[in-house]
């Protein structure tokens, strides 16, 4: 299935910093017909959304987001104008008359929002909440909004065009709970109190988080493409890895080591590190530190991260295991033109072509009427032979053709 990720954060206010940033995912463009996506299910998507995001954050060992009116209704507006106009990102145009704010700020403020102090995330284009807060995650800079130490409010809004089924919106707005009630006594509103509030939260979490953390299965092997780019050579990447410090127990950092390992215990030894110096786009702070793969990482697969580093002077090593994402149908990989998938008629099977160079991304895929096709990524496909029309099947995808002997 065709995926297309926009997704920025926007930025700069006293302390609580907006950030402002923009993903896009270059859209596969193969040359197919793509079955009509279906009709989305707002509120069950919404709650799902909420539950799902939670879940990563208190698997990281954040505190989780708490439902907020005010920036739901922001959130929501704003996703109905980005798929009421079939656009995407954070800006709006005055001109309309669904115009609620120019930038986040503005729209919950008219939302009612007693701050207009938010991080705001946004994509587009993804099938459902899960495939949504997934590729926010994949996106560096991204992920630092959804793990933020100050915020414990969100704003969940999901929208979709009636007519163009495959446009949707999925909007998150995020603040702090103690900012909001510090802004609603106006007069209160110092240096000082702005610090306190902001420093409530960041009290509460955890001294340093990790992601992928300790134990998390189903993890995207893959990163593509971030604005921003932290990788701007890259079309294709692995997962990255990070370890944020909480500001409010650590003060400065300085990193000795940090290595990734596959099951068979071999080190992942083609990667990039970055942090607030190496970082291309200066987003990082002192305290973050990334692991970018430059490979893509294999499916259904354990990996093992050493971690050191001397923070506030003090030696600070941490190890911890994740597993990439696992399919519960066969998973075929695809390294030649020759050999031939055996496949039963109504079953799904994964394929996965590896890429090439560090641009190699699937595209200009011709299939028979009787294959149907969903996009995992951007190197992988979902195939189900709905009926056996004929032994063998051939299909061309770009540079690759796959043959398939489909069976009863």
């Amino acid at each position: 299935m065709q995926k297309q990720l926009h997704t920025f954060i926007m930025g700069a206010f006293t302390l609580f910093a907006i950030y402002l940033y923009y993903v896009s995912a270059k859209p596969i463009t193969p040359k197919l017909t793509i079955k009509e996506a279906p009709t989305l299910n707002i509120k069950y998507e919404e709650t799902n959304a909420l539950n799902y995001l939670n879940k990563l954050r208190q698997g990281a060992g954040l505190i989780p987001f708490t439902s907020n009116a005010q920036l739901n209704t922001a959130s929501r507006n704003h996703a109905d104008y980005l798929t009421h106009h079939l656009t995407y990102g954070h800006r709006e145009d005055a001109k309309y008359k669904d115009f609620t704010g120019e930038f986040a700020s503005s729209r919950v403020s008219y939302a009612g929002y007693a701050t207009p102090q938010v991080i705001e995330d946004v994509s587009t284009s993804n099938p459902n909440a899960k495939e949504s807060i997934n590729g926010l995650f994949a996106a560096i800079y991204h992920r630092l909004a959804f793990l933020d130490f100050r915020a414990d409010a969100i704003g969940i809004g999901i929208s979709q065009n009636p007519n163009k089924k495959t446009h949707t919106a999925f909007v998150y707005d995020m603040s702090s709970n103690a900012l909001e009630q510090l802004y609603k006594k106006k007069s209160n509103i110092t240096q000082k109190n702005l610090n306190k509030a902001l420093n409530i939260n960041k009290q509460r979490n955890k001294a340093f988080v990790i992601y992928p953390f300790d134990g998390q299965t189903q993890v995207p092997p893959a990163f593509f493409d971030e604005l921003p780019d932290p990788l701007p050579e890259y079309k294709v990447s692995g997962f990255p890895i990070s370890i944020f410090f909480n500001s409010f127990y650590h003060k400065e950092g300085k990193l000795l080591k940090f290595e990734l390992y596959d099951n068979q215990g071999v080190q992942v030894k083609n990667s990039l590190i970055l942090n607030h110096k190496t970082d291309p786009n200066r987003r990082l702070e002192k305290l973050d530190f990334v692991l970018f793969p430059l490979e893509r990482l294999k499916w259904n697969t354990q990996y093992h991260v050493k971690f050191s580093a001397m923070i506030d002077h003090k030696l600070v090593n941490k190890e911890w295991y994740f597993k990439t994402q696992t399919f519960k149908m066969p998973l075929h990989i695809v390294k030649d033109n020759n050999t031939v998938f055996t496949m039963k008629a109504s079953t799904a099977h994964v394929f996965y072509f590896p890429p090439s160079s560090k641009v190699d991304l699937l595209h200009n895929i011709a299939y028979p009427a009787n294959i149907d096709i969903e996009f995992i990524d951007k190197n992988t496909i979902k195939l189900t032979a709905l009926s056996q029309l004929k032994a063998k099947q051939k299909l061309h995808i770009g540079k690759h053709q796959l043959t398939l002997n489909i069976q009863k």
